[in-house]
């Protein structure tokens, strides 16, 4: 789930710690009380795994989780075959290869303190193929949906997503100043047309036993209200299907309650929560998290402008984006220009005579301040 173990909990314990009805301050000891996060998901049929490994944070800390790094992570068959993950990143490890999805697998993090931990034995699901990843307009805005059909093998299913989309500044210019002139980007340096991505760590599930046949028919994953940037051109999601077990599913139901209503008194304590990681050491903590091993299914689709028109877009930071009014000459431009806000907006002509230029803020023109003009690798046009 691209680290939501970590996102929930601390949410849930920033929760419990502000939302007294009374005020009230109670003794917290300073104490190094943090627990080992542990979530991921072990692919089967060669793509990468990827494992994240965290620890909270004291109640008082403003950081909400520390990556572990430097741990060693070997994945067992039950016939004594064993692959090392590598850290990828702080706190992140990963693995590329194949898995006999007959075979039981069991995971061992042992960390450089000295702790040991061990899963219990995991044995791999295979999802079936997404029937349908479509959207539909309505008066609230565009609901993007999946439908798929589970087996006797496979009847629950957890889903994640990455969105991006293109967006454009509030004022659009091709112009720069550098080294003293005025000068047209070259397209490698627009700043008119960027993309934003959002990997949000909502909790999608889904009990396919619950309808007729194990089929599930237009289950809802996001809502894009209207007038949101993401379909001011072109939108992509990504969505991963990953079928489950029950434990597996009751773990992430669990969560998803506490991040709903945000941790309400009667929810379980995230030291509770538990998963299926256990310390080898008797009396030692055990860690949360959950990690599932399978091989999942995926899907992407593009939504554009032309699909849900008339979109009307309104972006709060461009709200009050203009163009300034006067004309700066072209032998003030290095003076009116020397600064770290004002920029070239528009070039002024009358008729053929270049008269000067128009100006505006970079907040307003550099969509790179809230995005990237680097194209995603898989983005179609």
């Amino acid at each position: 789930m691209g680290k939501g173990i970590s996102y929930i909990v601390a949410v849930i314990l920033a929760f419990l710690w502000g939302s007294c009805r009374d005020p009230f301050e109670p003794e917290v000891t300073d104490q190094d009380i943090s627990i080992l996060v542990v979530e991921g998901f072990i692919e089967t049929n060669g793509e990468e795994s990827i494992l994240y490994l965290s620890k909270t944070n004291p109640i008082r800390s403003d950081t909400s989780a520390l990556p572990v790094t430097d741990a060693t992570i070997i994945l067992k068959s039950e016939t004594g075959e064993q692959w090392a993950f590598s850290e990828s990143d702080l706190g992140t490890y990963t693995y590329t290869g194949f898995f006999d999805t007959d075979k039981t697998y069991q995971l061992n993090i042992n960390l450089s303190n000295g702790k040991q931990y061990v899963s219990d034995p995991m044995k791999p699901i295979i999802s079936p193929e997404i029937n349908e990843l479509n959207f539909l307009r309505d008066e609230a805005g565009v609901e993007i949906f999946i439908s798929t059909k589970g087996n006797d093998e496979a009847q629950y299913f957890l889903w994640d997503y990455e969105e991006h989309w293109i967006f454009r500044p509030g004022v659009i210019s091709f112009l720069k100043f550098e080294d003293g002139a005025v000068s047209k980007r070259e397209p490698d340096e627009r700043i008119d047309l960027c993309w934003n991505t959002n990997l949000f760590p909502k909790i999608i599930l889904q009990n396919s036993a619950r309808f007729e046949d194990n089929t599930i028919i237009q289950r809802e994953l996001v809502r894009i209200p209207n007038q949101s940037e993401k379909l001011t051109q072109r939108y992509s999601i990504k969505v991963r299907q990953r079928a489950i077990d029950q434990a597996t599913y009751d773990f992430w139901e669990i969560l998803r309650k506490n991040s709903d209503d945000i941790g309400g008194i009667f929810s379980p304590l995230p030291s509770l929560i538990g998963g299926n990681i256990k310390a080898v050491t008797l009396g030692e903590d055990n860690a949360i998290g959950y990690v599932s091993m399978g091989q999942s299914a995926s899907q992407r689709i593009y939504i554009d402008y032309a699909d849900v028109a008339p979109w009307k877009v309104f972006i709060p930071e461009y709200e009050f984006c203009f163009v300034f009014g006067d004309t700066i000459p072209p032998n003030r431009a290095s003076t009116a220009f020397n600064n770290i806000d004002r920029v070239p907006a528009r070039e002024i002509f009358d008729g053929m005579f270049f008269l000067g230029y128009q100006a505006s803020t970079k907040q307003c023109t550099d969509c790179t301040l809230r995005g990237t003009n680097i194209a995603p690798d898989f983005w179609e046009d």
